[in-house]
């Protein structure tokens, strides 16, 4: 009688450890994400305000947004449009993947700076 207890034990664990592989190999090759989630919709930076209140800028369907999080609400907070800034922001991404919002900021601010001293 004891011995049928555990092998009914063993084979339960077994079917729970295949089912469990199965559920990891189905995420790992067969859950595709969406198409536009790199392609088309990106953020670009971020600056953390408070906890749980930030600004992000967000490239969404060649749109630059910004656009405030808190942990209640999102909210469009604008659109970068003049062309000239668009250039600045997309040359300053690519030279700062990683940097963070102060970085790309930085690298947004310096072209200003030149112009404002002549």
């Amino acid at each position: 009688m004891d011995w049928l207890v555990v092998k009914t034990f063993l084979t339960m664990m077994l079917i729970v450890g295949l089912m469990f592989a199965v559920l990891i190999i189905v995420r790992k090759y067969f859950y595709s994400r969406p198409q536009f989630a790199d392609d088309n919709m990106r953020i670009i930076t971020s600056l953390s305000l408070q906890p749980k209140k930030s600004i992000y800028l967000v490239k969404m369907f060649g749109k630059m947004m910004i656009v405030g999080v808190t942990d209640n609400s999102i909210a469009a907070l604008g659109e970068v449009t003049d062309p000239e800034a668009l250039k600045t922001i997309q040359a300053a991404d690519s030279r700062n993947r990683g940097k963070g919002f102060a970085g790309v900021l930085s690298s947004f601010m310096q072209p200003m700076k030149g112009n404002s001293q002549k």
